[in-house]
């Protein structure tokens, strides 16, 4: 691992949990009755030039903060992201075939982070599978995802690469 690319990664989390808290919370931005699962998508995108491990940690760290800056009850965030980061990682394979297997990928990913979100969320009392459109809930966070995911992928590729190039001319 590069030294300095799990400072990075948190550093990149701890922002998109900003502004997933702020710009897309309860009763701000969104659009259609629902925001993106930033905090999600940014760490699909630092798991590919991370570690096994420094990417579970920052996928925790990520969803702990959610949750304590969230409305949801402690760790229902972290289990999703953390979820999906195990995914990313035995799947990370898929994402150098192509640009269809990547979109396919985070969508899928953002999907079942949501969905996860919901069932465990249910078992804790959030009723969120008992809402009527707990389909729409789930898919369209997955499609604005896919749609971030755009712009993210590469800005995290090239800060994480930049870092990893002024290591190496030092």
């Amino acid at each position: 691992m590069r030294p300095s690319a799990l400072p990075i990664a948190l550093f990149l989390v701890i922002v998109a949990v900003v502004i997933q808290t702020t710009l897309f919370g309860e009763g701000r931005v969104q659009p259609l009755g629902a925001s993106p699962a930033l905090v999600t998508v940014v760490v699909i995108a630092v798991a590919r030039h991370l570690e096994p491990e420094p990417t579970l940690l920052v996928a925790f760290t990520g969803g702990m903060l959610m949750d304590l800056l969230g409305a949801s009850p402690l760790g229902l965030w972290a289990i999703s992201i953390v979820t999906v980061a195990y995914l990313t990682i035995r799947f990370s394979r898929y994402f150098d075939r192509g640009i269809y297997w990547v979109s396919v990928g985070i969508f899928a990913l953002a999907f079942l982070g949501n969905v996860v979100f919901s069932i465990i969320g249910t078992l804790f009392g959030q009723r969120t599978l008992t809402d009527s459109d707990v389909v729409g809930l789930m898919l369209l966070p997955a499609l604005y995802s896919l749609i971030l995911a755009a712009g993210i992928f590469p800005a995290t590729a090239r800060l994480i690469k930049r870092q990893r190039d002024s290591i190496w001319r030092s």
